[in-house]
């Protein structure tokens, strides 16, 4: 492949490679430590886990400003030694036996934030670090990382906490930090942009230049009405999905962790076939195809639920984790690819916080929806709204789109070439 002897690419991918693992580490051992140590409960955990994803849906626009003023590089290397900081003084703390639920939430606080400028300045800065013909394949194997990482990462995060205790454990993801800050500080590339000797433009102009680009551009603009509503579908389907398997299918807690553990590994494999696939099929079909598989998906549950028991739900996991990957994958490279890079960290961290604040939205409508209609119900509504994310597509350029912008080939007759969805507001 293109990026197996990027110096620069590996070592990043190196970097959030390990720090993915440590994520999983922390993403198990501040709640344990908040009830096992601290006699938390529901409520506490509750609030940790908001402050892991809130600073997206409220910071992600200004993480983007902040990544197309300044270098997207050191904003990464200062939100890695903020999270090493901030994730090492629990252990410390813990030593002293002075940790308090308010230092978790603290930390937890601090560390959602700093990830919010993270991964704005990263989506924005890779294509140009490795070349828009190259992102499908960078975004595939950063993409292979987290889905290694969501698989086995808990598990490995379980046993170092059982081994070392949930406080020592965090030490793990700290450190995990500092080999990422360490990965990026080796890599040689610098941020290159158009640079104004005097920026005269205030902060909100330039968000709104920012908006213009996302909503005047055809194919950004469909990119992100159809990535909000898949979402928003699928994290309904995703607050419904363990309740009924549970409650419907009366599944053990193992059983449900198999069928779990199953579509962690068929979302490994759809992030290793997406290119593949994508040259079968053409982008923009493959983006539509998938939406409409992942909605059937949770449509089909039920139906899987009845015929298959334990089984049928297994093959319903593995059709969604299969699909799931691809979509994300390609909705993130075209938009990558089409985005002026002067304007890439505003256009990202505007979609970053819409997503987020879908995901939330979505994970509320899907529990209301599932004591209101029905668990079925709510399942079948879930996945036609996904649907009806992938369709769409169907009414602009963006189901029209063949091939990544930087390929010689980028669109169908009478569709927009890679240089027409490229707007420079």
């Amino acid at each position: 492949m293109a990026l197996g002897r990027h110096s620069d690419f590996n070592r990043l991918w190196f970097g959030q490679t390990v720090s993915n693992f440590g994520d999983k580490i922390s993403l198990l051992a501040l709640p344990t430590l908040a009830v096992v140590v601290l006699d938390g409960g529901a409520l506490e955990v509750g609030v940790l886990g908001a402050l892991r994803f809130l600073p997206f849906l409220l910071l992600a626009p200004i993480a983007g400003l902040v990544a197309d003023r300044v270098s997207r590089r050191t904003v990464m290397i200062v939100a890695d030694l903020g999270r090493f900081l901030a994730l090492a003084t629990i252990p410390l703390a813990f030593a002293l036996d002075s940790v308090t639920m308010t230092h978790l939430f603290i930390v937890a606080g601090i560390t959602g934030c700093l990830t919010t400028f993270f991964e704005v300045s990263y989506q924005s800065w890779l294509p140009q670090l490795i070349g828009t013909e190259n992102l499908i394949e960078g975004n595939t194997k950063l993409q292979i990382s987290r889905s290694v990482a969501e698989a086995v990462g808990a598990g490995a995060g379980g046993a170092l906490i059982q081994l070392l205790g949930a406080a020592r454990a965090i030490t793990a993801d700290a450190f995990t930090f500092l080999i990422s800050l360490i990965a990026l500080l080796v890599i040689r590339h610098r941020d290159v942009r158009e640079r104004t000797e005097e920026r005269k433009a205030s902060a909100k102009a330039e968000m709104k230049e920012g908006m213009r680009t996302l909503f005047g551009n055809p194919v950004l603009r469909g990119l992100f009405t159809a990535n909000v509503v898949v979402n928003l579908g699928a994290a309904m389907g995703d607050a419904i999905l363990i309740v009924y398997a549970y409650k419907v299918l009366d599944l053990s807690p193992g059983q449900v962790g198999v069928a779990f553990a199953v579509m962690s590994v068929f979302v490994i494999v759809g992030a290793v076939l997406s290119e593949v696939v994508s040259k079968s099929l053409s982008v923009g079909r493959l983006l539509v195809i998938t939406a409409v598989v992942l909605g059937a998906g949770y449509i089909l549950v039920p139906t899987g639920g009845a015929v298959g028991g334990f089984v049928g739900l297994i093959v319903v996991q593995a059709v969604i984790g299969f699909v799931s990957p691809m979509f994300d994958i390609h909705v993130l490279s075209l938009v990558q690819g089409v985005t002026p890079n002067e304007q890439m960290g505003r256009v990202s961290g505007t979609a970053l916080s819409a997503v987020y604040g879908a995901l939330s939205l979505g994970y509320f409508a899907g529990g209301a929806l599932g004591e209101a209609i029905g668990l079925t119900g709510g399942l079948a509504v879930a996945g036609a709204v996904t649907i009806i994310g992938g369709l769409t597509l169907l009414g602009g350029p963006v189901a029209k789109i063949k091939e990544m912008p930087g390929g010689d080939d980028t669109a169908e007759e009478g569709s927009p070439t890679a240089d027409e969805a490229r707007i420079t507001a």
